[in-house]
């Protein structure tokens, strides 16, 4: 912690010393970065794009979980019978997100809609790979004892195959989060008409660098911070094993 600190510490003095001996409209220092921020507090308006972005995040992470989590147990179960739904998957999974954001436009919009679409395929994605990849990876050992022991299907998926994924499911939704999060900021930049990709773009329309600078480091911040909790929780709720 102590180390980390003096890393941040050295990065904002190298960066102001940067910008007061080379002075530019394109690179403001720290002491302005601060002082946007403080006033988009102060006047409510940059708390009120953060919780749109979080609001919008959550909503499309929770849809992406669900579905993600619900197909990817299902496939994984089907076997060799799911190839072709894979195959599928396999065509789309490599498309970015901000590629939807024309056609997440046109279904649904701008505002809430086209932002939950594009953080459900964002999150969505990374979710169904690493769940369908971690159930289908369960030892096989656990498998014959259970199965040596008269469990039932059920029974094995519950106490056997989901307590050995749950690893490798907790790592696929961080990892989902993450990109949700990225995912929204994205689609706020040219979709929505709040939040703190749409406040960045407003701040860059006019020229204002440290309003852009301060929305950036709030992107930052919060996405470590929502990090930070899921690793907690991750480390709380699957004790045989964290990462």
């Amino acid at each position: 912690m102590i180390a980390r600190a003096l890393v941040l510490g050295l990065a904002l003095l190298v960066w102001q010393l940067w910008a007061h001996t080379y002075p530019s409209p394109a690179l403001p220092g720290p002491d302005a970065v601060i002082i946007a921020a403080a006033a988009g507090f102060s006047d409510g308006s940059l708390t009120t794009d953060i919780l749109a972005s979080l609001q919008r995040v959550f909503v499309g992470f929770a849809l992406a979980a669900t579905a993600g989590i619900g197909l990817g147990t299902t496939l994984s179960l089907l076997g060799p019978r799911a190839q072709p739904l894979h195959s599928l998957v396999d065509v789309l999974r490599p498309i970015p997100p901000i590629a939807w954001v024309p056609l997440a436009i046109l279904w649904f919009g701008l505002g809430d809609g086209s932002a939950w679409f594009i953080v459900f395929v964002g999150a969505f994605f990374p979710i169904f790979v690493q769940v369908s990849w971690a159930l289908s990876s369960c030892p096989p050992r656990y498998l014959e004892l259970a199965h040596s022991l008269g469990a039932s299907s059920r029974l094995t998926l519950l106490r056997i195959r989901i307590p050995a994924a749950a690893p490798g499911i907790a790592s696929g939704l961080r990892t989902g989060l993450g990109l949700a999060w990225t995912s929204v900021i994205a689609a706020e930049l040219v979709g929505a008409q709040s939040g703190l990709g749409y406040r960045i773009q407003m701040h860059r329309l006019v020229l204002e660098t440290e309003g852009v600078i301060a929305g950036m480091l709030c992107i930052g911040a919060l996405g470590l911070a929502m990090d930070s909790v899921a690793r907690r929780i991750q480390q709380r709720l699957i004790h045989w094993e964290t990462t």
